[in-house]
């Protein structure tokens, strides 16, 4: 089995897929989450994007975790996308937008580098996107089949959108003596399989964009997979 700090996968440019759409909802505080948990990316917010991190967030739901980033007592973290869990009234719907893509969000320490990824480019979080798919890590708690399609669907976007767009990689790969995210349980290979397919449907339903009208609110378990501090 594959162990999650040697999740790292190049993308193959020819082929890259056709542009493709992901139905995401917007939270309704968006601009909270950009102007506090989010920095100007030091690296062009088109052309400088050249890959994207996936994690897990250590609790069991995406208000769990979006309340963790509003928490002042907690290190600073976010991410661009949670992915529900099947617990969760969007899951096999949407997948969640906090910080927009043209900034970088807060999901990996900036001293943190691989020399396997990207020639061992630090700052990753000014070259990168992160998506955190909601997972508390623990024995038992596998991943859904529409969590790694739509996360895989979701990678197809970036790919498809970003002219240098090359990159995939876990938390783990990147800072494997903190985190251990996705986790092992993650489908790893499935998922670079879903993410190379020739052809695939992405999972829209026309709602692009719209907000989501209430997150469950609540904090996780204390921890959160991705932070600055």
């Amino acid at each position: 089995m594959v162990q999650p700090k040697d999740y790292i996968h190049k993308l193959d440019p020819a082929k890259r897929p056709l542009l493709t759409r992901v139905s995401e909802k917007v939270v309704a505080d968006i601009a909270w989450y950009n102007a506090n948990k989010s920095t100007a990316r030091k690296f062009d917010p088109i052309n400088g994007i050249e890959g994207i991190v996936i994690h897990a967030t250590a609790g069991g739901t995406s208000g769990g975790a979006l309340s963790w980033w509003k928490n002042p007592a907690a290190p600073p973290a976010s991410a661009h996308w949670l992915i529900p869990a099947e617990s969760e009234a969007l899951h096999g719907k949407a997948i969640i937008a906090a910080v927009y893509e043209a900034r970088a969000a807060w999901h990996v320490r900036n001293d943190k580098a691989n020399p396997r990824v990207n020639g061992g480019k630090a700052m990753i979080n000014h070259w990168t996107l992160g998506i955190e798919v909601v997972n508390t890590q623990a024995a038992g708690d596998s991943f859904s089949d529409w969590q790694v399609q739509i996360t895989a669907d979701l990678v197809r976007y970036c790919w498809a959108k970003y002219p240098n767009f090359k990159w995939i990689f876990s938390h783990a790969a990147v800072d494997p003596q903190r985190r251990m995210d996705p986790g092992a349980a993650f489908p790893w290979d499935k998922f670079i399989a879903l993410v190379n397919a020739p052809a695939m449907q992405s999972d829209d339903d026309g709602s692009d964009g719209l907000l989501v009208a209430a997150v469950p609110a609540g904090l996780n378990d204390g921890t959160s997979c991705c932070d600055m501090g």
